[in-house]
């Protein structure tokens, strides 16, 4: 046996990953067979799992874990042997047998001993229930042992094992890459070389398709992190005396690594504020008509660019009666504040710092320290929190989690001489106003703030410039950037609005990470280097006040009725209208971005190249060659299915409003739906699919990028 010092550290580290990945594994199998029927196959991968780690012991002079492991192993022999059922406390046992096994792993890891600390009493305990006679469940006497074990083995996996530094390497290298890219399209945008175009279109979407494959190393599944939950909520339940039934969904989704660690802390606080604040006990959910049994439920899924996690309880929900009050004697609000708020905003106060509606500390709560750590450092990964609860059945938190914060897409702006990266993750929609007597008319004060109507709302303006004291000018268009932040919205005002780009996430120096309106910076594609507009900071940092809804006199059926129209002007300045859930996006390109192949015209829009439809071809049949088109060409993005997009070439993107639909005649030619009143004025409303089929654009699928 090799002393420890001569141990290659290589061969230690790789049996630190492997016992602890059997571990993982054997405690999930535990907590299987302590709820089910026997089940031979999995008694005998568990047996397998404990002479694994036994057997490696046998290589590296680790003698406790050695006789632990061992008497561990001798238990299940004997229990696979006599055809014996995992019990509760045969469980219990296991599990302590798992953590003491995963503590002496620490300790090699961080000291490369197994430390002074005396494990003898397990070892009795492990041996002593070797020789009790337990209950035995029948089990199929058809299967044997030899059978048992041939399904415990596991099939061949096709993967290996990559350290993290090698693959943050990686990562690092792929952004230097995309910056060079971002630069090397900048300066060939204006070259008249043919060739030197085509080769750096060529990388480009080379690198697009690089770029999506690492992301993809770096991509983790919750599998990792939904494993640990069932032994967290079964001792949580425990120490709380109550009965919780864990169910689990979308452990298939997922997540950025770095990110799967950072939300591991706000969901383990957040699942116990459900099981000791939510679940009540099992008398007391007997006498309201409920199973004895609480049910915690955690679901995930992919939508819109995020990972959505929600956290439910089917318990007491929250009383925002009694929110309020408890809010006001920690002196969180006051009374007036209490009365004006909402039910909602009651319920938002669970975040604030120090609340909490615990009487008395306890093991497990009452300081007054947990869901806003939970805000925090959800923030914190550009993340949001959001609770819904209705008293008597149960409480829902929801996060809202970005897939990675490595390389995303922007919108870049311009304000007072410099420029600026909003995530388009923050972005709903862009508002340009032209015309002084247009802009006078539509931007007004309230409460001695600039605010402007966008669809029967109050939308509050921030004046990028003026925030960050950087010199402002009065021009004849206004530009602003609707962004969402958490359920609400403000229009950030700007200079100019540029082009979308992918940037590469630079952290702020020690000096500039206390701005909160900041998320980072970046070096764009021309060499220079912009700061990334955090959403959230920069409206707490501007005052932004949630905004002030207006009542609307409209009966429910004329509001279910209701829809989202895009108004444009089409072919011969023709109005027409798109009903809003069809288009994706609403773009203004210039016309150098558009390139013809035959006679399709296309555009690189994203991570994919797009075939555009010219209206005016459709209608009239006369198409047009690009320099036809003006110098900047308003495009709406339209997906059809997950495979393709196009974009419809328009004059002129007029405005989006909300009415319902006064058909006042019937469609006269291919590609519309019909006529109606939309703001008093005939429009033409739209068939997007007839306009898809009469241009049946030019498919690309060779061209576009998978992500």
């Amino acid at each position: 046996m090799q002393p420890l010092n001569e141990i290659d550290a290589e061969d230690l580290k790789v049996f630190l990953v492997e016992s602890h990945e059997i571990l993982a594994q054997f405690e999930q199998d535990v907590l299987h067979l302590e709820n089910s029927s026997l089940d031979p196959a999995l008694l005998h991968r568990m047996y397998r799992a404990l002479h694994t780690i036994k057997g490696n012991c046998g290589f590296i002079p680790f003698p406790k874990l050695e006789a632990i492991a061992h008497a561990g192993e001798a238990l299940l022999d004997k229990i696979r042997t006599a055809q014996r059922r995992i019990s509760p406390e045969i469980a219990t046992v296991l599990l302590q047998l798992t953590d003491v096994i995963r503590q002496i792993l620490r300790t090699i890891e961080i000291t490369k001993t197994e430390g002074n600390q005396d494990y003898s009493s397990l070892i009795a305990t492990l041996t002593a229930l070797c020789a009790v006679d337990a209950a035995i469940d029948g089990i199929n006497p058809r299967e044997s042992l030899e059978d048992a074990e041939a399904k415990a083995l596991t099939p061949f996996n096709s993967t290996i094992r990559v350290q993290i530094d090698l693959l943050d390497h990686l990562m690092n290298l792929m952004g230097e890459l995309v910056l060079a890219r971002n630069r090397m399209l900048q300066l060939t945008a204006t070259s008249s070389d043919a060739a030197l175009v085509s080769t750096c279109q060529q990388i480009n979407l080379i690198t697009n398709e690089l770029q999506d494959q690492v992301m993809q190393t770096r991509m983790q599944s919750l599998h990792t992190l939904w494993r640990t939950l069932p032994r967290f909520v079964r001792d949580l339940a425990i120490a709380c005396s109550k009965e919780v039934t864990l169910v689990l969904e979308g452990d298939e989704t997922e997540l950025d690594r770095s990110l799967v660690a950072a939300i591991k802390d706000p969901l383990t606080h957040l699942i116990r504020n459900c099981i000791d604040h939510g679940i009540e006990l099992s008398t007391a959910r007997l006498a309201a008509g409920k199973s004895a049994a609480g049910m915690l439920k955690l679901r995930a899924a992919q939508e819109s660019g995020k990972v959505i996690l929600e956290i439910s309880d089917d318990g007491a929900g929250i009383d925002p009666q009694q929110i309020k009050v408890r809010s006001q004697q920690l002196g969180l609000i006051s009374a007036t504040e209490a009365e004006l708020i909402s039910d909602q905003e009651a319920l938002a106060l669970i975040f604030q710092p120090g609340f909490s509606t615990a009487t008395e500390v306890t093991r497990l709560s009452g300081r007054g320290v947990g869901l806003d750590v939970v805000r925090r450092n959800i923030e914190a990964v550009k993340g949001t929190v959001e609770v819904e609860s209705q008293l008597g059945q149960g409480t829902t938190f929801r996060l809202k989690i970005p897939l990675t914060l490595a390389i995303i897409p922007t919108l870049l702006v311009k304000s007072g001489g410099e420029r600026f990266a909003i995530p388009q993750a923050s972005i709903q929609e862009l508002v340009r106003i032209e015309g002084k007597e247009q802009i006078d008319r539509s931007i007004e004060t309230v409460l001695n703030a600039p605010v402007y109507r966008l669809r029967g709302q109050i939308l509050p303006l921030v004046n990028l410039a003026s925030v960050l004291q950087l010199s402002t000018t009065t021009t004849d268009v206004v530009y602003f950037v609707v962004i969402t932040v958490d359920r609400y919205h403000y229009g950030l005002l700007v200079d100019e609005i540029e082009d979308t780009q992918d940037i590469v996430i630079k952290p702020l120096s020690k000096q500039l990470k206390s701005l909160e309106m900041f998320a980072g910076a970046t070096v764009l594609g021309d060499g220079t280097a912009a700061l990334i507009l955090d959403a959230a900071g920069l409206a707490r940092y501007a005052g932004v006040q949630k905004q002030i809804p207006i009542s609307t006199a409209v009966s429910e059926s004329e509001q279910r009725d209701r829809q989202l129209i895009l108004i444009v002007l089409g072919t011969e300045n023709t109005r027409m209208g798109i009903v809003l859930t069809q288009a994706t996006r609403l773009e203004t390109i210039s016309r150098t971005r558009i390139e013809q192949v035959g006679q399709q015209l296309l555009m690189q829009y994203s991570d994919r190249v797009v075939a555009l439809i010219d209206l005016q071809a459709v209608f009239t049949g006369k198409p047009r060659s690009l320099n036809q088109f003006e110098e900047s060409i308003p495009i709406v993005v339209i997906t059809l299915d997950q495979n393709r997009t196009v974009g419809l070439m328009v004059n002129q993107i007029l405005d989006i409003v909300e009415e319902s639909l006064t058909v006042t005649g019937a469609a006269i030619r291919p590609g519309a739906h019909c006529y109606a009143t939309v703001q008093g004025q005939i429009t033409e409303i739209l068939d997007l699919d007839a306009i898809v089929e009469l241009a049946n654009p030019y498919r690309v699928p060779e061209l576009t990028t998978r992500r």
